[in-house]
């Protein structure tokens, strides 16, 4: 007897230690995580606020060492010698070339910074540098840069400062200050270039912050490492993250280590400084707070285990009546007293005895887990899994059909009319072959056929095709639905799963089924080899052109005879051939010069999930290859009314060419679309409209440029161009010299 009571107190401990750690240790394990979670936030913010002052003193640090490179650039471009250079670059004398080439190497004898410094003279086209001397524009060895600064929109600012590879110098980079001269001016009539010896710049800043700890990353307005990287950084990701103006902080990990980052853009010279920070020396607070914390736990732990056995001694008799009132509801003969495990077990007999009478349930879920490969690994055999639920086929040879209502029902109906169709067709079924079943989606439901032969024969499909059509008349008898069936092949129990697979991926190629009562899926429509069919492709979209319908129509039909209905083309193919087919065909018809933004609403490839078969498919593409053809036909018709339009829109170029003109202005005024105009304006003039206006800005600047007296911006502006850089290449392309060399030649020949 004491040994029972030892047994049954050892079950009640269980229960209250179970208790004490759903009242008490896990939410102390919750408090004391929470309070390791606040101990490591204060280390992160601590190593972030030290990182923060690193960071801020470094960029007080890099915005005087720009000052003051910007102060010595701005004196440089403001020299007088320097501005009377780019002013009069042709009145001035060799000396005076030479004198100004002397002060400029004066400028950087005196710091050591300067790699290389030269003036780019944009009236004569000249590059006067300190060490070599004068170049010709276009023989200068940094011409590449030369030309990108020079074509910077208008926004550019009047200086740019940069990281940037050294030309003549493999693997050298170095940090370029650029300034337009003179800076008083409108228009910048050359370029100041100072490159900066970047190992030189790096190591003054680092020696004015030489007390920092960690690494500080440094980025150019371009986001060019100006610093060497962090090992295990991906620097540029992390630079792309950062914004102008807005403090960036994260804590990454590399090497078990964790790292503290805090980065800011600046706002006013958009340079970017990252400090790297270790956090290893903030963690022994952390490390003493988990030291205190696990301590607690054992304390808990201990009182609990104690105070738990100390209640189930003491409350074991309430718990022992519980177990006899249990005892009367489950046994028969109450004075036949019995151990709680003997009660529990009678309770568990019961509730199974309920779930037995739910047969029909369970086989469901059997079979629907059994498809969908969900069954568990420990079962000895597969027939096990489904001998429990009262399923028991004779036979190891099984197919998977799946029916679906193809129907679009209303909702609040569709569950309902899916459960007659599945109990219409389970009744089918039943009545002709061993089968189990299973709801798979609403409208949706799957067989598990068990068959005495392995592989499909002409009177077994026979004998399946024939209760399909069955259970086909009675539902659309009843509901009016229309259900189509797919079989997978014959399979033992074990791969019914990737049957199911093979069945549900032909069930998404429908559209290429040809129309019968049952499709039985085989694997050669997933896969094999496939030729496109390139000659009929051409051959349809030549006809297409020539608007003749019926020999579109005749194509059509050898297309779908020779690669749908007579091989065994894999489906997947078959639908990159439409879709490629159809692409093609649009996209034949832009090169054309058609708008075709009209036709894409109707050319919808996502109407093939519509189509039943191959017929619907077919159908269904000869209606939107009509559609394009009746478009062409609307289009052919505007063209011939379209003289007037073009004359409209040359007697609008000529009178306002001098304005900020363009062609869509030209279309709107007309009331056609732009690619529209340029159509027809090529195919009536034989040139496109900006190809005419150019031609028509250029020979009225000829005229222009005879008069010494007007600037090359008075001329741009003049003829419709916002900036004289602009008007420069336009001209130097069209007539194959700049508009001064143009200018020098007339006046010479006058």
């Amino acid at each position: 007897m004491k040994f029972r009571n030892f047994v049954d107190t050892k079950i009640a401990f269980r229960k209250y230690l179970i208790l004490f750690f759903i009242t008490v240790l896990v939410p102390t394990v919750l408090l004391l995580t929470l309070q390791i979670y606040n101990k490591y936030q204060d280390t992160l913010q601590q190593a972030d606020a030290i990182s923060e002052a690193v960071r801020e003193s470094a960029s007080r640090n890099l915005e005087l060492l720009l000052e003051q490179m910007g102060q010595m650039t701005l004196q440089i471009s403001m020299s007088p010698d320097v501005l009377e250079l780019l002013t009069r670059p042709y009145d001035l004398p060799a000396y005076r070339y030479a004198e100004t080439k002397d002060q400029l190497g004066t400028w950087m004898d005196s710091n050591s910074l300067f790699e290389s410094i030269y003036l780019d003279i944009r009236l004569n086209e000249k590059v006067m540098t300190v060490r070599e001397g004068l170049y010709d524009r276009e023989s200068f060895y940094d011409k590449t840069f030369l030309k990108e600064i020079t074509q910077l929109s208008s926004e550019y600012s009047r200086s740019w400062v940069g990281v940037r590879q050294y030309p003549g110098s493999s693997g050298k980079e170095v940090l370029s200050f650029v300034r337009s001269v003179p800076v008083t001016e409108k228009t910048a009539l050359g370029y100041l270039v100072v490159n900066v010896d970047k190992t030189k710049f790096m190591n003054i800043l680092m020696n004015i912050n030489s007390q920092m700890s960690g690494q500080l990353i440094v980025a150019d307005p371009e986001n060019h490492l100006v610093s060497s990287s962090f090992e295990g950084i991906d620097a540029q990701k992390l630079l792309s993250k950062i914004t102008p103006g807005i403090v960036y902080t994260d804590v990454i990990k590399l090497d078990g280590m964790q790292y503290s980052l805090n980065g800011l853009k600046s706002a006013s010279n958009n340079w970017t400084l990252l400090k790297v920070t270790p956090i290893s020396p903030y963690m022994p607070a952390l490390t003493g707070a988990i030291r205190q914390a696990m301590l607690i736990l054992v304390i808990v732990l201990l009182l609990g285990i104690g105070m738990s056995y100390l209640f189930a001694s003491i409350l074991y008799n309430p718990w022992k009546h519980l177990a006899t009132t249990l005892q009367g509801y489950v046994m028969r003969n109450t004075e036949d007293r019995q151990d709680a495990y003997t009660v529990v077990n009678r309770a568990i007999h019961n509730l199974i005895a309920k779930i037995h009478q739910n047969e029909p349930i369970v086989r469901d879920h059997v079979v629907y887990d059994w498809l969908h490969n969900q069954y568990p690994d420990d079962i000895d055999t597969p027939a096990q899994r489904f001998a429990e639920a009262g399923i028991h086929f004779v036979s190891p040879h099984h197919a998977v059909l799946v029916v679906v209502d193809e129907n679009t029902r209303d909702p609040e109906r569709a569950s309902g009319d899916t459960l007659f169709l599945f109990s219409l067709t389970e009744d089918e079924l039943h009545s002709r072959f061993m089968a189990a079943g299973t709801m798979i989606d609403s409208g949706k439901f799957a067989f598990i056929l068990n068959f005495d032969r392995n592989e499909f024969d002409a009177e077994l499909m026979a004998e399946l095709e024939d209760a399909c059509r069955s259970i086909q008349q009675k539902a659309h008898k009843r509901l009016k639905a229309e259900l189509g069936f797919f079989v997978s092949g014959i399979q033992p129990l074990s791969h019914l799963s990737e049957a199911f697979e093979q069945v549900k991926r032909a069930m998404a190629y429908k559209a290429f089924l040809p129309q019968s009562a049952v499709c039985f899926v085989e694997e050669s429509n997933e896969s094999g080899q496939f030729q496109y069919p390139a000659s009929y492709q051409k051959k349809i979209i030549n006809f297409i052109l020539a608007g003749d319908r019926d020999r579109v129509e005749q194509y059509m039909t050898e297309l779908f005879e020779q690669y749908l209905q007579s091989s065994a083309a894999p489906y997947p193919k078959l639908l990159q051939m439409i879709i490629m087919l159809m692409s093609h065909i649009l996209g034949s018809l832009a090169q054309e010069g058609y708008d075709i933004e009209p036709l894409l609403d109707q050319v919808d490839l996502l109407q093939l999930q519509q189509c039943q078969n191959q017929r619907e498919l077919k159908m269904m593409l000869l209606l939107q290859i009509g559609q394009i053809m009746d478009y062409l036909c609307m289009v052919g018709k505007q063209t011939e009314d379209s003289n007037p339009m073009v004359s409209q829109a040359l007697a609008y170029i000529d009178n306002h060419y001098a304005s900020n003109l363009s062609i869509a202005d030209v279309a709107s005024l007309i009331g056609i679309s732009p690619s529209h105009l340029s159509r027809i304006f090529k195919a009536e003039v034989g040139k496109s409209p900006i190809e005419y206006l150019t031609e028509l800005r250029v020979s009225a600047s000829k005229t222009l440029l005879k008069d010494k007296a007007k600037s090359l911006q008075q001329i741009s502006e003049s003829i419709g161009y916002n900036d004289a850089n602009t008007f420069i290449r336009t001209f130097k392309k069209a007539e194959g010299m700049t508009p001064g060399e143009y200018r020098k030649k007339v006046i010479n020949h006058s």
